[in-house]
């Protein structure tokens, strides 16, 4: 990442400690400018279906854009929609696990645990009636599942390491990425919001390494 250099000398700041001060932050808030412009063009890509046009922007690297600046950025961006979304819940009764799956572009609440609820259908409103709350969810869940198939072609460079044949490397990352993408949900109850795929490359990478017989991180 490349902060932008500034013109104050040692001894301005010295004399101007403010002036340095606004410098700095001015140099970072224009670096996250960058990194913000740049997940915005992913998430233009991914709304597209260029998932790999979007795949390509996260390897290069440009801007700082990296895994790790998306997780955090989910997990940052993850908590308010939490905290809205579970104080609904419980201000409606709804005690249990609500699943929101996505149908045909719109966000759909249910429950297998108790189906006929009252609750289900006022949280459906309330989703019917936040347009932005919708748009947030599924900038989350965009984000979320491509994050994972970042996350897994990391880990297929590690098959690729243990000399794995370049037909299982790539079955595995086709694989992964049929998986990922068709998840699609949020799980909701009184512990929080979490995302379907967040997460779920590990538990892949975990089975092929089990049906490759490599090594496993409960080998170690």
């Amino acid at each position: 990442m490349q902060i932008q250099q500034s013109a104050l000398t040692l001894f301005d700041y010295i004399s101007n400690s403010t002036q340095s001060d606004n410098a700095l932050q001015s140099a970072v808030s224009n670096q996250k400018n960058n990194i913000y412009a740049e997940i915005t063009g992913v998430q233009s890509n991914l709304a597209s279906g260029n998932i790999d046009d979007a795949l390509a922007r996260l390897k290069s690297g440009e801007n700082g854009l990296n895994l790790q600046t998306l997780d955090n950025m989910l997990s940052f961006n993850l908590r308010p929609v939490t905290e809205d979304l579970t104080q609904a819940a419980k201000d409606l009764g709804l005690t249990f696990d609500v699943q929101l799956s996505q149908q045909d572009g719109q966000w759909q609440v249910s429950s297998d645990q108790n189906p006929d609820h009252k609750g289900l259908a006022q949280l459906q409103q309330y989703l019917d009636k936040n347009p932005k709350l919708q748009s947030k969810l599924n900038d989350l869940n965009a984000l979320s599942e491509f994050y994972e198939l970042g996350q897994s072609q990391e880990y297929a460079k590690e098959l690729q390491s243990a000399d794995v044949h370049e037909d299982d490397v790539v079955t595995y990352l086709t694989q992964s990425r049929d998986y990922l993408f068709s998840l699609d949900s949020f799980y909701l109850s009184d512990r929080g919001l979490s995302i379907a795929s967040r997460g779920e490359s590990e538990g892949l990478f975990e089975e092929v390494k089990k049906t490759l017989g490599l090594e496993t991180s409960e080998d170690k």
